[in-house]
Formats: structure tokens, C-alpha cells, sequence
């Protein structure tokens, strides 16, 4: 800002001076005005340069203030909290399974249900295999609950234990 306004002086100063002696000096004050900007413009140039060598430095150091104690381990605790709560928001809600019971077990050829002690499916006549409606891995009909899963399988959703 300070240089700014020196040259806009300097630049002014010029002018003036400039146009004193375009008019041929019948101006009046306008070649004194230019003499006075110039003049401050040149002050304001030198101020700066003089008040460093005199003092150091023209501008004033304001001592540096300390931290408060204990202000890092505070602001570490609160940037893990804000962290743990971003990362818990972006993995979502956790997994649930569905509270009502699921389809009874199916035959993986032509769907129809099949029943616990079924040995092949009344529909298609193959071989009666047992699938988790959850996780698709083979079970055992009599199973409480999957292994890979742990969804409760349908036998125990109709109550036989």
C-alpha cells in the first residue's frame, strides 16, 4: 500500500511539474505543488529505510504467545473423536437381519418349498439340498442357525428346535 502510494505521488508530483512548464510558468502554484509531492513522495521512500537503521526495524515485534498447556493433547482427543464419528457415519448403519421370518427352504431347481425331512423335491425329483436364504452356503435343515451367517434358519423361525 505504501509503495502504491508513493508512486501515485511521484506520478502526481511529475505531472504537475510537467504542466507548470507546458503553460509556460504562468501556472501559478502548480510547479510548487509538484515540487511538495515530490518531495513527500521522496520521504515517504526514505522514513522506512532511516527508521530501520535507527531502531533495527521500523516495524514493531509483538511477542509470541505460548500455547496453553496441555493444548495439544486436547486438540489430538478431539480431532480422534471427529474422526472415529466421520469413519462410524461412512460405514453406514450397522447389519441387521430382517425380524420377520424368512422363506421356508426351497428346492435350488424349481423353487418350490421344501420340507425338513424331505429327501428329494416333490416337483422335480432332485435331491433335496438346503440352502441359507441369507448367504446361499448349504445347510443342514435341522441347524438353529447358519455357520458362515449366523442368520436363524427357517426350521427355527417355524419353532421346530
Amino acid at each position: 500500500m505504501l509503495r502504491t502510494v508513493r508512486w501515485g505521488l511521484a506520478i502526481g508530483g511529475l505531472g504537475a511539474i510537467a504542466l507548470d512548464l507546458a503553460l509556460g510558468g504562468r501556472g501559478g502554484a502548480l510547479g510548487l505543488l509538484g515540487l511538495l509531492t515530490l518531495s513527500l513522495a521522496l520521504n515517504l521512500w526514505l522514513l522506512p529505510r532511516a527508521l530501520g537503521r535507527a531502531f533495527g526495524s521500523w516495524r514493531p515485534r509483538l511477542p509470541r504467545l505460548a500455547p496453553p498447556p496441555g493444548l495439544r493433547a486436547r486438540a489430538r482427543e478431539e480431532a480422534g473423536a471427529v474422526a472415529r464419528t466421520l469413519a462410524r457415519a461412512l460405514e453406514g448403519p450397522p447389519p441387521t437381519l430382517p425380524s420377520e421370518p424368512p422363506v421356508a427352504f426351497r428346492c435350488p431347481g424349481c423353487g418350490r418349498r421344501l420340507e425338513r425331512e424331505a429327501v428329494r423335491c416333490a416337483g422335480c425329483g432332485q435331491p433335496a439340498r438346503f440352502h441359507c436364504p441369507y448367504c446361499a452356503r448349504e445347510v443342514d435343515p435341522g441347524w438353529r442357525r447358519c455357520p458362515a451367517c449366523r442368520a436363524a434358519l427357517p426350521a427355527a423361525w417355524e419353532g421346530n428346535r
